[in-house]
């Protein structure tokens, strides 16, 4: 299970790698696919961590609440990014980089 540390270094590594723009969010195993197309094409404004609780921010006040739990990953990547494998839930694809989210236990949008 990913400690609260790990998740503060994956929110610093994924602001550096998609804050300010304009971020591609696909759900390959199809589970996200409502919410990963509310967030396609928004711009990324901050990604913010929370003890466990990995949050980023999109326009329009629009958060990706993640919890990876026991099993969920992120695995960051340069771009051309290779195809989706395993259990990817949600893809942000940025300028340069793209960070799969593998088996999270939660993976929801917030709004106000």
């Amino acid at each position: 299970m990913p400690e609260g540390h790990t998740i503060h270094r994956a929110a610093l590594d994924l602001r550096r790698a998609l804050s300010g723009q304009t971020v591609g969010v696909t759900s390959p195993q199809g589970r996200f696919a409502g919410g990963a197309s509310v967030l396609d094409g928004r711009q990324c404004q901050s990604v913010e961590a929370y003890g466990k609780h990995l949050v980023v921010g999109f326009e329009d006040e629009i958060w990706l609440h993640i919890h990876l739990g026991l099993f969920g990953r992120i695995r960051r990547r340069k771009l051309p990014a290779p195809e989706p494998r395993g259990a990817i839930r949600v893809r942000l694809i940025g300028q340069t980089r793209v960070v799969d989210i593998s088996g999270p236990t939660i993976y929801e949008n917030i709004d106000r």
